[in-house]
């Protein structure tokens, strides 16, 4: 597994917040800028991110939709996580832990506070199959259940792994 610097983080929140696009827009916080830095180099798996964080995410937050949990280690951004309550759909959208945090309990804390934001047991969330190992441990422990897989949903020839779901289809 690939390491990735503080230095890189710092590089790509810098050029984040030379680019209009995010200058411009008036619900984009410097907390939004170290997300976003945080989740590009950790969301290979997942093209566009960038828009959909910027289109969905950052928009959602300011209307109540979408919630971001932030968890910091030694000053610097350590693991976070983005849930959605939309039009009936309760969703755990994305986690991210930091590599160098790997088994430190941060994930389940993540987990936890998303839980407990969307007031449910057994959130709608997909994983990418390649990522499935890093979270089978998680998905046990909640007694997450996994319904469905769908290839070619991200990336072509891998398979994003659906779990809890209710109703035949969502969106990220």
């Amino acid at each position: 597994m690939t390491m990735i610097s503080q230095d890189f983080f710092d590089n790509v929140s810098s050029a984040l917040t030379s680019r209009t696009m995010f200058g411009e827009a008036s619900n984009f916080s410097a907390e939004h800028h170290k997300t976003l830095a945080f989740l590009l180099p950790l969301s290979e798996d997942y093209p566009n991110i960038e828009r959909w964080f910027t289109d969905k995410v950052v928009l959602g937050e300011f209307l109540g939709t979408r919630h971001i949990v932030r968890f910091e280690r030694d000053g610097r951004l350590a693991a976070l996580g983005i849930a959605k309550d939309e039009d009936g759909e309760k969703k755990i959208c994305t986690v991210r832990v930091h590599p160098e945090y790997f088994g430190r309990g941060l994930g389940v804390r993540v987990f936890d506070h998303l839980l407990n934001w969307l007031q449910v047991d057994r959130p709608l969330l997909t994983v990418s199959e390649k990522k499935l190992l890093l979270f089978q441990r998680l998905f046990d422990h909640y007694g997450f259940v996994q319904t469905s897989v769908t290839p070619d949903l991200y990336r072509k020839g891998v398979s994003e792994l659906g779990f809890n779901e209710q109703q035949p289809h969502f969106q990220a």
